[in-house]
């Protein structure tokens, strides 16, 4: 073969490897659409019925969204999900797979709490870290019924100071909330999913927090500034 066309070929497998590697979907403003019955699980800093307003408010407003997982995906560890959110879809948030193993999607008739998708884990029960592109004022998920009480799922999350907090006691004999709220001083910054067994995911629910244009601050710096130089000529 032409060694030309050879590398033309590397080169458009290669660029199909890389569009491959990034998923992207629009999020929906709703949770729970299949109306399962949740258990909000120990640790947890809202309920899912105050979780499930707020998702449908921040939807309206622009300011987070639910991805359901309906959509065919495939992630390995170092690739992104692209989720645009609100109703406009103007904005994104971008969840990087850190580390763990690669996600993709499950169809198990009657598991999913929306839909007809959830997160499946590739067969596995290891640790998977998202990295996030934004900070969150809050982060939730359900974990789906296995109809296996020793099968436990928690959700941890990682705060901008580096502290961190998890959910404890959910069990895949059930269907559990997991979620955490936090403030605009001190977002989520990351989160992790574990597990002791295989148990798949649905209803990924996230509000954004705001972050203050460079201008903002330096104007709000400047104001300070101003009047200090002001209070000490008056003293």
């Amino acid at each position: 073969m032409n060694s030309k066309y050879t590398i033309a070929a590397i080169l458009a497998a290669s660029i199909a490897a890389a569009e491959a590697a990034n998923f992207s979907t629009s999020t929906v403003g709703t949770v729970n659409g299949n109306g399962k019955t949740l258990i909000d699980a120990t640790g947890d800093t809202v309920s899912s019925a105050t979780f499930a307003t707020d998702m449908s408010t921040a939807f309206a407003n622009n300011s987070g969204g639910v991805w359901n997982f309906d959509s065919t995906l495939s992630i390995n560890v170092g690739e992104t999900a692209t989720l645009s959110y609100g109703v406009s879809s103007a904005n994104s948030l971008v969840l990087t797979l850190a580390s763990g193993n690669n996600i993709n999607q499950g169809v198990v008739a009657g598991e999913p709490t929306s839909g007809t998708g959830e997160l499946g884990l590739a067969g596995d029960a290891s640790t998977r870290v998202f990295n996030l592109s934004t900070p969150l004022l809050e982060l939730g998920i359900n974990s789906c019924s296995r109809n296996d009480a020793s099968r436990t799922s928690v959700l941890t999350v990682t705060f901008l100071d580096n502290t961190t907090a998890s959910t404890s006691g959910a069990n895949g004999g059930a269907y559990y909330f997991q979620g955490f709220t936090a403030t605009e001083a001190n977002p989520i910054v990351s989160f992790s999913l574990s597990q002791n067994n295989f148990i798949r995911y649905d209803d990924l629910g996230f509000t954004v927090a705001t972050v203050p244009e460079p201008s903002a601050v330096a104007l709000a710096g400047l104001g300070l500034a101003a009047f200090f130089v002001h209070r000490r000529r008056r003293n």
